[in-house]
Order: C-alpha cells, then structure tokens, then sequence
C-alpha cells in the first residue's frame, strides 16, 4: 500500500521521537515531523507553574530564626485554582488557535493580561 506514517503524535518523550526518526524508516530523504499532544502540553504547564510556586521562597530571619515563605503562593497570588483556569485557557489558546503561532501567542497573553489585571 505503501502507507508512510508522516506525523509523529508525542507526549513530551524526546527519546522516543528520537529514535523514531534515527531509525530512517522510509530512507535519508523522508522527513517525519513530531505533533505534540495538547493534552501533555497543557499538563506540563500546570506542572511547571505549580514548581516554580514552590521554589520562589523568601528567606527572613526573625527573633534568630529564618523563617521560609512561599511568596507566589496565597490569596491574590498564583493559587492552585488559578493555575487550573490558567492551563485550561493555555489549553484552549492552542486548541482554537492552531492554524497560527502568532494567533496563540496573542490568545495565551490575552489570557495572562485578563487575570493579570483582575
């Protein structure tokens, strides 16, 4: 039949897209290019929002101790809900936006202008 698979459907797994395409499966001219699934985009954007919640800390010594505090965290902040609205918007920016890159650049920083200003 010759069927040639041209689009490779990833999770974020480099290694295996790798390997895919260094094993030349249709010859040296062939090129197979690697979709990523929104779903896992999405997902490692909440993961990576939710990390650098916890890693931006300040430091303050009171009364000789030092005391750490989470300062991304906590009312009018970068709270779990909002980092939850936050995805799915990232998520539908993608979604209805994927004829454009620029088109999904302007819908994620009009996301992030909206709840950046309320």
């Amino acid at each position: 039949y010759s069927l040639r698979y041209v689009y490779y459907i990833g999770d974020g797994d480099s290694e295996t897209y790798s390997g895919v395409v260094g094993s030349k499966p249709y010859g040296e001219n062939f090129q197979i290019n690697k979709k990523e699934c929104i779903g896992h985009v999405q997902k490692r954007m909440s993961t990576r929002l939710r990390d650098l919640v916890k890693k931006t800390v300040e430091e303050k010594e009171i009364k000789g101790k030092t005391i750490r505090k989470r300062t991304l965290s906590g009312n009018g902040k970068l709270t779990a809900k909002l980092i939850d609205k936050l995805t799915v918007y990232y998520g539908l920016a993608i979604r209805r936006n994927c004829d454009s890159v620029q088109k999904v650049k302007d819908a994620i920083w009009a996301t992030y202008f909206h709840y950046n200003s309320t």
